[in-house]
């Protein structure tokens, strides 16, 4: 309970250089607060149920939506009764109208023999729109989810001909531009519901997923050629294109030297050379190692000793930005360390370094960094090499023509 305790009593974030806290609560966006709710919940009704002076006949629940069957005359008493369970917790109610209430996707009608029956529900509201077929997604997603919407719209309307349920999908469909044949191929199998997925074909094989990033054609054809050589990775493809960027960060964005998991640069001051290296730790406790290097370098030469020559030497071998130092008697703009790469798995960072450091003409870092990287990444290389010469190319052309 001590650390189920401590997790909730840690959610904060800084906004506009002050930082605040969750003061009551669980967070948005906390992974224990779904959790947390359906236990205050699921304890909320059990309580609550049994302090009625009735049992009543039918209650459903989802999350902090409840659905009950009560006679007219008790309404008060039960909202009286939830609403003094606790006084964060207030609920308010709605009423069926014309024996009809909605509830979730689905509207209820009470029948006149008290048999209750389905439609498919959508708020008046409701845009009417989900995953558009001409956006930024795999086009499998999309089938599926159109196959899910079918779906849903069949299985919970009970109340409907099979030609009003057509006319449901084809509109919401057809409102989020997905072909006219793709449309009536999905009616057509309304009543199948195989879900498009990536099955490895040997069942003894353990299944391994991994994410990519979704670009059209390109991560299909990797996915085809990992198939052939590592059957059990299934790939899920992620959006690089959300709606967080085309909106303005609300909170404070994070300082760079306090970012983590990172391939950096440093530059040299006395010559173009830079230094490539990469932490899993915040940049600003790998700078302060570097710079814990330079004060014992700085001590030595100022205290000379017979052994002087040999920790020096040791201290050359740390890394090849001391090694440089060392040598040229150099220093590094540490003030200037730019992020070169960032990525939330350790394991990905030195591959992603030693592109870096192959790409770049002016990295001082040992050759004998790069001689693990696997050949797979030659054509990567080299087009990212190809790359920044034409960048190289751009900025020299646009000073000659400043000059």
């Amino acid at each position: 309970m001590e650390i189920v305790e401590f997790c909730i009593d840690s959610s904060y974030f800084k906004y506009d250089g002050q930082h605040y806290l969750q003061v009551f609560g669980t967070a948005m966006g906390n992974p224990l607060s779904p959790a947390l709710a359906d236990l205050v919940m699921e304890t909320l009704l059990d309580t609550v149920i049994r302090l009625l002076c009735f049992k009543p006949p039918f209650v459903r629940k989802y999350v902090d939506d409840l659905i009950m069957a009560i006679h007219k005359d008790k309404l008060e008493h039960v909202v009286e009764t939830f609403n003094n369970y606790n006084s964060h917790i207030q609920f308010t109610y709605e009423l069926e109208v014309d024996n009809k209430i909605p509830f979730l996707d689905m509207l209820l009608i009470r029948q006149q023999n008290q048999q209750i029956k389905t439609e498919w529900y959508m708020k008046p509201i409701a845009s009417g729109r989900f995953l558009n077929y001409n956006s930024f997604h795999p086009l499998h997603q999309k089938i599926n989810m159109a196959k899910n919407f079918i779906h849903r719209v069949n299985y919970l309307s009970s109340n409907l001909r099979d030609d009003e349920k057509i006319s449901i999908i084809d509109k919401q469909l057809s409102l989020n531009n997905y072909p006219k044949k793709l449309r009536h191929r999905l009616i057509n199998r309304m009543h199948e519901r195989n879900i498009l997925t990536l099955q490895t074909t040997d069942k003894n094989l353990q299944t391994t997923y991994r994410s990519i990033a979704y670009i059209p054609y390109l991560s299909n054809q990797i996915g085809k050629h990992l198939k052939n050589d590592y059957k059990h990775i299934q790939l899920a493809h992620r959006n690089i294109k959300t709606v967080g960027k085309f909106y303005t960060k609300i909170k404070d964005p994070v300082p760079a030297d306090h970012h983590s998991n990172v391939i950096y640069s440093t530059p040299c001051k006395q010559c173009s050379s830079c230094y490539i290296g990469m932490t899993s730790n915040m940049l600003k406790t790998r700078i302060c190692g570097h710079k814990t290097h330079y004060n014992t370098w700085d001590k030595l030469l100022q205290d000379r000793s017979d052994t002087t020559e040999i920790q020096i030497a040791h201290l050359k071998e740390k890394t090849a930005l001391m090694d440089h130092s060392i040598k040229h008697n150099h220093r590094f703009d540490f003030e200037n360390t730019s992020i070169l790469a960032k990525n939330c798995k350790p394991h990905a960072l030195p591959y992603i370094e030693v592109c870096h450091i192959i790409t770049s003409k002016n990295s001082i870092n040992k050759r004998t960094d790069t001689e693990g990287l696997n050949s797979i990444y030659a054509g990567i290389i080299h087009t990212l090499d190809i790359e920044n010469q034409n960048k190289r190319k751009m900025t020299t052309n646009v000073t000659r023509n400043s000059i």
